[in-house]
């Protein structure tokens, strides 16, 4: 009889996991290698593929902040079918960096990182044009004095990953290229079907207007912050060819 006890024990506790899927959304993890759940997304998109949960990489001591999302269907081709944009707040200040209150400033404007103000930005992507490809898979900062935006480059993005018919998109950053910060406020946004000027669509995660997640990058902890912030209008019918994400000029190819 003492032999089944930790066979019991075990089946006791598979029945008090089942019974709590709050606690089974929010601790994702064992180890190193395993994904902390940041935020879960509607599926709210105009394309199957659109956005469902945002990870991190639940090990924070190997000096990169790795990102993921995942989404609701396979994305046919990660490389063009979407863009993934993780806007970083990495003094936890909506008065610097990218923000709701300015991000109609520039032509055309920037979706808005929800209630933060994004110093950086994590882009997994590209933005294709009859020269090549620009701004791919690249880490920028927020600069109010030069050529104003993303005009900052800081880094290559750090073992992005963007499969074909699967359904995830990785991405991630130094935490030395920002400044080594303790604590960081982080919105996504995933652009899906971005070369389709009419139908294209901009994804939060969490959704818009429904605040942010902080890191606490010391205790290796999450948290969720709601909010009510007004969001703004963007303009899908600019004359000028313009990244939506880098917010830099393109002469965009017709098709690919």
């Amino acid at each position: 009889m003492m032999k089944r006890t930790p066979l019991l024990f075990l089946a006791a506790l598979l029945i008090v996991a089942a019974l709590l899927p709050g606690c089974r959304e929010r601790i994702v993890y064992t180890g190193a290698g395993d994904w902390l759940l940041l935020a879960e997304d509607p599926d709210d998109g105009n394309v199957p593929y659109n956005a469902h949960y945002l990870y991190v990489d639940a090990d924070f001591s190997d000096g990169i902040l790795e990102f993921k999302v995942q989404t609701y269907a396979s994305i046919p081709n990660a490389v063009f079918d979407v863009q993934f944009a993780v806007l970083l707040d990495t003094d936890q200040n909506p008065a610097t960096g990218l923000s709701s209150s300015n991000a109609d400033d520039f032509i055309p404007p920037f979706d808005p990182p929800n209630d933060i103000g994004a110093d950086y930005m994590v882009f997994v992507g590209i933005d294709t044009t009859t020269s090549g490809r620009q701004n791919e898979n690249y880490v920028f900062g927020w600069d109010t004095t030069g050529q104003g935006g993303w005009s900052i480059e800081a880094e290559p993005v750090s073992l992005p990953y963007q499969p074909t018919n699967e359904d995830s998109v990785k991405g991630g950053v130094s935490l030395s290229a920002l400044g080594n910060p303790s604590q960081i406020d982080v919105v996504a946004i995933m652009l899906c079907d971005p070369y389709n000027f009419t139908d294209r669509y901009f994804d939060h995660i969490p959704d818009l207007n429904e605040g942010h997640v902080t890191i606490d990058l010391d205790n290796g902890s999450v948290a969720q912050t709601p909010s009510q912030s007004a969001g703004v209008t963007i303009n899908l019918n600019s004359g000028r060819r313009v990244s939506l994400i880098t917010g830099k000029e393109l002469i965009l190819e017709e098709a690919r």
